[in-house]
């Protein structure tokens, strides 16, 4: 995947995002990728399912989870979306295992970004992700 295809993935889920109402409030909460008990599918223009993930690999490294990442996959009109809000990745692709493919791919990337970025660089959201990272993920192969 290369940087063209990361920001086209973002500047479509910011189009999205452009639909919501200001005053909207999603309840979640900032500790968790999810609950692992909500993994039924809901309605919201299309058809969204949520489906937990324990291993993300891409071709550079292969990490695992502590706790499942739910991952929300819908179909647009040309193309599926994976993501998750509380981490901040948001991917597509063609099909669904090419959105959960580059969904893999971004979270492998963040992983490695937040692990190497010193707490004392880090704020805000950036404080917020790192924990997440730090807590949930270990990566179990690197790139040979």
């Amino acid at each position: 995947m290369n940087a063209a295809q990361i920001n086209e993935s973002y500047e479509l889920r910011n189009e999205r995002f452009s639909f919501i109402p200001e005053n909207f409030n999603r309840g979640m909460t900032d500790t968790s990728t999810g609950l692992e008990d909500d993994i039924k599918p809901w309605h919201w223009g299309s058809i969204i399912v949520k489906i937990p993930l324990w291993r993300f690999t891409s071709p550079k490294a292969e990490v695992i989870s502590a706790k499942p990442v739910l991952v929300k996959i819908s179909k647009g009109e040309k193309l599926f979306f994976a993501e998750n809000d509380n981490l901040g990745i948001f991917a597509t692709g063609e099909s669904r295992n090419e959105a959960i493919s580059a969904f893999n791919e971004h979270l492998i990337h963040f992983c490695e970004h937040y692990k190497h970025l010193d707490w004392n660089k880090a704020t805000g959201e950036a404080q917020r992700l790192k924990k997440i990272y730090e807590d949930l993920f270990k990566e179990v192969r690197n790139e040979s």
